[in-house]
């Protein structure tokens, strides 16, 4: 959770680099010089102690970082001024072990054998048996895999809101096939990148459609707009101004024109658990996946929560809408009807001040902009 000692912390931080000549500050902003080996992820646990949230980064910089997956030394990226979170961590299961073992019980020390009388015979001639080839076997193990406390994929193709109207990286603008207007998983594409836009064989886009304006319920702000994730596509051949590429991933028949910026892989908590926390941090929904129509149990909608919160992949919000007022006959007046729970939801992905989440379950059928949350659940952190 974040703290208000945090920003101490990253004052001591910043003055401890600055020193060694790492950052700088501009106007007010930290500035960091990117060394050789680093990534946004290690800058974001540098700075924020939250991994997590380097398109905070990202997205400070994108007039020079053209694909968050490449920096290089000697860029100066300006870290914004982000509260510090913590780091997600797995449940430490050392003291578990160090309890087993002190429960399991010690071996039993070998007993002295009582003496035996020798006893001299004559072995009985025993039949020959064809002589038996017997083959070693070895127990064959298997690597536990991490487990995600969300689905990965889930909740990448949930897509965000954008606060910003981000230039497209390129566009399809042709295809081997015939009906370009219906490409799916596999079919080929050219796209208007090659080798004058540094792209290279094996590059990875992701394909987009920016939806609709998105407005906060009760206070009317803006909020940007929803981007819808319709797919992958990877760069096989490099032409110097175009490039041949095949679909990976299609949610949706892909046309000509279809924008698309650079893939980036969608990370979250593994081996982790959420946990009750305090009711706290209350918002509401603010959009909708489908739009112009209600939601239930199992649909992505979007919330006014996001990383500046302290929010995280993983963590649960449950849904009520307050108490209503009913007459009272006997003695008149009107009295507060208790809130109603409608159901629960779980965060998929984050921004600054949004993330996208699911509705895991309901107790009604019509689900709207504007229903109340809040957090009572949320993955544990060092």
């Amino acid at each position: 959770m974040f703290k208000n000692r945090s920003w101490l912390a990253l004052i001591i931080v910043a003055g401890f680099l600055l020193g060694a000549g790492i950052i700088s500050a501009q106007e007010g902003n930290v500035v960091h010089k990117v060394v050789e080996g680093e990534t946004l992820w290690d800058l974001a646990g540098r700075y924020f102690q939250n991994s997590f949230s380097w398109p905070l980064i990202w997205e400070a910089n994108k007039q020079s970082i053209a694909d968050p997956h490449w920096i290089y030394p000697g860029q100066e990226l300006m870290i914004p001024p982000q509260t510090l979170s913590e780091q997600v961590a797995a449940p430490d299961t050392a003291a578990a072990q160090t309890e087993a073992q002190a429960e399991a019980p010690a071996e039993a020390a070998p007993q002295a054998e009582a003496p035996v009388e020798e006893v001299v015979y004559e072995p009985e001639p025993v039949e020959e048996k064809p002589a038996v080839t017997v083959r070693k076997t070895q127990a064959i193990g298997y690597v536990k895999k991490p487990t995600p406390v969300v689905s990965e994929l889930m909740a990448f193709e949930a897509g965000f809101i954008s606060d910003e109207m981000d230039k497209p990286g390129g566009h399809i603008i042709g295809s081997d096939r015939k009906d370009i207007e219906g490409l799916m998983s596999n079919d080929p594409a050219y796209v208007n990148l090659g080798s004058r836009d540094g792209i290279k064989p094996g590059d990875k886009y992701a394909l987009y459609r920016t939806g609709q304006k998105v407005k906060h319920p009760v206070n009317k702000k803006n909020l940007g707009r929803i981007i819808n994730i319709v797919g992958i596509l990877e760069i096989k051949d490099v032409e110097e101004k175009t490039s041949r590429a095949v679909l990976l991933k299609t949610y949706e028949p892909i046309s000509r024109k279809e924008a698309f910026r650079p893939y980036v892989e969608i990370v979250v908590p593994k081996d982790v658990k959420p946990l009750p926390v305090e009711k706290s941090n209350e918002g509401c929904i603010v959009a909708l996946k489908q739009a112009n129509t209600s939601a239930t149990e199992y649909k992505v909608v979007y919330i006014d929560k996001g990383l500046a919160n302290g929010i995280m992949p993983g963590d649960v919000f449950e849904m009520f809408r307050a108490g209503t007022k009913a007459n009272d006959p006997d003695r008149g007046g009107k009295n507060l009807l208790p809130e109603l729970i409608i159901g629960q939801l779980q965060v998929l992905s984050v921004r600054n001040n949004t993330a996208a989440a699911v509705i895991t379950n309901s107790n009604v059928e019509d689900i709207q902009v504007g229903e109340k949350i809040r957090l009572i659940k949320q993955v544990p952190t060092r």
